[in-house]
């Protein structure tokens, strides 16, 4: 008799935990990883600078004075904001114009539209490297964001400092997708060429990680959806779940008061 009643017990207890865990398997990320092989070669992953972008460029060498007519910077004097006054030096931004160039100091006009921020360093070193000495040069886009909207734990504007970031990293900085998002239909949309362009993803697949999405560009958004019947299960499953895992209790504890008085 206590035989069965163990094999009773048992038998509940593993329909309800192969329930549970039979909705998980529509959350796992690229699931066919270890059975696809991927081809795509990735040869870049810093964005290039378009029009509209604000780029940091400073020049740093051995002679301050000889650098500071390569520098655009704003001199301020100001008791109030320095306390005990002084000169302050403000790096004032480089804005891109629509033609994809940018108005440098003694250098005048450089077409940067095209180029990664590495490009720009290479092309000022090769034309400053024999005027200044142990010449050192910083390039960054400051206006480089990326937005993650939808079914994600912290939605919003992330900005990048590094001058690249995956798909995955952006999710990461979102606080990864909530159960209820709709893994088959992540979207990515992206203002490219003058227009708006989208593209969908699998999750559970590793096509993203064969892609030329995988790395984001400037004000790239990317969408994840909900679906609607998959929140509405996932509440029902919960509590179908305590109400099945309350009734075996309850019937476990009735069996063995059974049990108990029938000796």
């Amino acid at each position: 008799m206590r035989k069965l009643v163990l094999a009773f017990i048992a038998t509940l207890i593993l329909g309800a935990t192969f329930t549970s865990c039979n909705s998980w398997r529509e959350v796992v990320y690229f699931q066919d990883l270890d059975s696809v092989q991927l081809h795509n070669k990735i040869t870049e992953t810093s964005i290039r600078i378009r029009p509209g972008d604000q780029m940091t460029i400073m020049i740093f060498g051995a002679d301050k004075y000889l650098i500071m007519p390569y520098n655009q910077t704003l001199n301020s004097v100001s008791e109030n904001s320095l306390g005990s006054g002084g000169t302050r030096d403000t790096q004032l931004p480089y804005d891109v114009d629509e033609n994809g160039d940018i108005q440098f100091p003694v250098l005048g006009k450089i077409h940067v539209a095209g180029m990664t921020c590495d490009d720009v360093r290479r092309y000022l070193h090769n034309r400053l490297d024999e005027t200044i000495r142990d010449m050192t040069c910083f390039v960054a886009i400051e206006n480089f964001r990326i937005n993650v909207m939808g079914e994600v734990y912290r939605p919003g504007t992330f900005p990048i400092k590094n001058n690249s970031v995956t798909f995955m990293e952006a999710l990461a900085m979102a606080g990864d997708m909530k159960l209820t998002a709709n893994r088959h239909k992540v979207q990515l949309i992206r203002f490219e060429d003058g227009q708006v362009k989208h593209y969908n993803f699998d999750m559970t697949k590793s096509d993203l990680l064969d892609s030329k999405q995988m790395y984001l560009q400037q004000n790239d958004v990317i969408y994840v959806p909900p679906i609607a019947a998959r929140a509405e299960s996932e509440r029902s499953n919960q509590n179908t779940r305590s109400w099945l895992f309350s009734g075996i209790a309850a019937l476990a504890s009735l069996i063995s008061i059974i049990v108990a008085l029938s000796k």
